[in-house]
């Protein structure tokens, strides 16, 4: 079930319409870049970032100056990435099992919920274990996650669209066996993928269980007000922080 999980979402990223849809933007979105300018540490820090795809934060990145390692597991969005941007270091590497040595990083970002397609829980904690691990003291790392009860309430409770929107999700999870353990069903141009998408609380409880310090979340409009997140936003982002002096028996995977 794993493998397959994970072939699925896979095939979703090498299909024409994932092509034409992640090459679409060359830049970081407004979220993103609010919160590596309040966080990340100057250029030319070395950057991981996790998930890279077609290199869109990759790119982003390297124009502001970092020294940016973009990883991926899919070879067709990486094919694109080394198409467009030839200058990049982007490799084909699983995050669950990152090909560095300790500390090698100032800061790391997993974009766009990249990181909700890791299948199952205890890889997905594995992935951010192994963050942890290469980042230095007091790195930063930067990464997103859906949110299921924010995108049910997410045009608010007087909202109709966002009622019959809401309905059409759940409808989508009829014979969805994954969904206890809160990875939904959703379908986009490229096909079907299950994607992590619990409650913000979780995301922060394994950050925390493996060491990481949580020190922001926000909304995509900036909101960082935990209520309001927790219960209208569709895409929740975290900063993480990688405390100095963590030892070693902190940075395995529970």
């Amino acid at each position: 079930m794993n493998r397959g999980v994970t072939a699925a979402n896979l095939a979703n990223y090498g299909t024409s319409w994932s092509i034409a849809e992640y090459t679409r933007e060359d830049d970081l979105r407004p979220i993103e870049a609010m919160l590596v300018q309040e966080y990340f540490p100057r250029a030319t820090a070395r950057v991981l970032d996790l998930g890279c795809g077609a290199g869109r934060t990759t790119i982003a990145l390297a124009r502001r100056g970092y020294r940016v390692t973009g990883i991926d597991m899919s070879d067709v969005l990486l094919a694109e990435g080394r198409r467009r941007y030839a200058e990049l270091d982007l490799r084909l590497m699983d995050a669950r099992n990152l090909e560095f040595p300790d500390a090698a990083f100032d800061a790391a970002i997993f974009s766009f919920n990249g990181i909700d397609c890791i299948y199952p829980v205890s890889a997905r904690i594995q992935c951010m274990a192994e963050v942890l691990r290469v980042l230095k003291p007091r790195a930063p790392f930067l990464l997103s996650s859906h949110n299921l009860v924010g995108s049910i309430f997410s045009g608010g409770y007087l909202y109709p669209r966002g009622y019959w929107n809401a309905a059409k999700l759940l409808a989508a999870q009829v014979g969805n066996r994954l969904a206890w353990q809160w990875y939904v069903r959703y379908r986009d141009g490229g096909g079907v993928q299950y994607l992590y998408s619990a409650p913000p609380g979780q995301t922060v409880h394994h950050l925390e269980s493996i060491g990481f310090t949580v020190v922001d979340a926000r909304s995509l409009t900036g909101e960082r007000r935990w209520r309001p997140i927790v219960m209208h936003a569709q895409h929740v982002h975290f900063v993480a922080m990688k405390p100095e002096g963590l030892s070693r028996a902190l940075r395995t995977s529970p």
